[in-house]
């Protein structure tokens, strides 16, 4: 049987490692919003980069998202593809000699900033969770 003292000890330990959490996350974003390569033409794909902590107790995940929808093709990047009119029946933009039944796009190179975000940030978080739990 566990002590009250001794279950007291692990909550206060949880929630350490929680607020841990949530400090780092908050430094994760600061630093994927940096260290974004793409070139910005409103800032709202970089400004939209969160972070945060979910769960409860011991079961606590650390995250990093983009908070637009095409965040996926700016971390994957995307293949060749061809763009083709949903509504009209030709594609004309500003600058276009005439419009066009469809457009070749050549693809879009990946800019993982989340992924690399992580990565180089992965033992730091480890050792900082581990230093707390072994601390008294």
């Amino acid at each position: 049987m566990i002590s009250s003292r001794s279950t007291e000890y692990i909550n206060r330990k949880l929630a350490g490692t929680h607020m841990i959490l949530l400090n780092f996350a908050g430094i994760l974003s600061s630093e994927a919003k940096r260290g974004a390569t793409w070139r910005d033409r409103t800032s709202h794909a970089r400004q939209s980069i969160h972070s945060g902590v979910d769960g409860r107790g011991r079961d606590l995940t650390i995250y990093l998202a983009h908070g637009v929808k095409y965040g996926a093709v700016l971390e994957e990047g995307s293949p060749p593809h061809i763009i083709r009119p949903k509504n009209k029946k030709a594609l004309y933009w500003s600058g276009a000699a005439h419009p066009v039944k469809m457009v070749n796009h050549p693809g879009t190179r990946a800019h993982p900033v989340l992924e690399n975000t992580l990565k180089n940030n992965k033992n730091r978080l480890m050792e900082n969770v581990s230093d707390w739990w072994a601390s008294e």
